[in-house]
């Protein structure tokens, strides 16, 4: 991997963390890598195995897809969603709030 590949990578992935609110410590601990070596990778002096890449891109809220290349997330459209919701009893409202939520604990 070029250098400035691995330079884009360790910026996308302070940018984010500095979003999330986390000091390099922090993200280190919660990806359970060393702080050094995370260090590394933001300023893009190190490269990550595959092990370290999903830990990471777990812990970022990222898809892997984004951190190696810069191809941004897929937003989805929403409007089909509010659509069907626009529809619902209040009862099939509650159930829908419920199912995703839990689809959303379960995503992470």
């Amino acid at each position: 991997m070029e250098k400035q590949q691995l330079a884009d990578m360790g910026n996308r992935l302070r940018q984010q963390r500095n979003a999330l609110g986390l000091t390099r410590e922090q993200f280190a601990e919660l990806a359970d890598i060393g702080t050094g070596y995370y260090g590394q990778i933001e300023v893009g002096t190190s490269q990550m195995s595959i092990d370290t890449l999903i830990k990471v891109a777990h812990t970022a809220k990222l898809p892997i897809e984004y951190i190696l290349f810069g191809t941004p997330p897929e937003q989805g459209d929403p409007s089909d969603i509010f659509s069907l919701l626009s529809k619902c009893s209040e009862r099939e409202l509650k159930l829908a709030e419920q199912v995703l939520k839990l689809f959303l604990l379960k995503a992470d």
